[in-house]
């Protein structure tokens, strides 16, 4: 059976993170949560995109954070309007709903497929 890849959620704050994975499984994603971005290294690779707060990348930004190469597929969560933005990194500004989320999510990875037959 093949490995289902996941939405890599790296955030630190336990509440949020157990919140952006009940909105995106609720929706049907797979989700992997992790505190930190050391904790998440190995599942990065096979990720359909990684949602990451800004509180779990360092000062020095994404290429220390070990996120370099996965940009285009990376959300972060920041709690400043102007927090540094780049063409291939999309930035949420807090406070967000599910809705933003999985709006930004759908930008990167297509909604799930129901499991079952489909009806015409």
């Amino acid at each position: 059976m093949p490995k289902t890849r996941a939405i890599v959620v790296i955030v630190p704050d336990q509440a949020l993170n157990r919140s952006l994975a009940f909105a995106l499984e609720a929706d049907g994603y797979r989700v992997s949560t992790f505190a930190s971005v050391a904790s998440a290294s190995a599942a990065l690779p096979d990720s359909l995109c990684i949602i990451a707060d800004e509180k779990a990348i360092p000062q020095q930004g994404i290429l220390a954070a070990g996120l370099s190469g996965f940009e285009g597929r990376t959300l972060v969560l920041s709690e400043h309007a102007s927090a540094p933005r780049t063409d291939a990194m999309t930035v949420l500004t807090k406070p967000l709903s599910g809705a933003d989320v999985l709006a930004a999510v759908a930008r990167f990875v297509p909604p799930p497929r129901p499991l079952g037959p489909a009806y015409v």
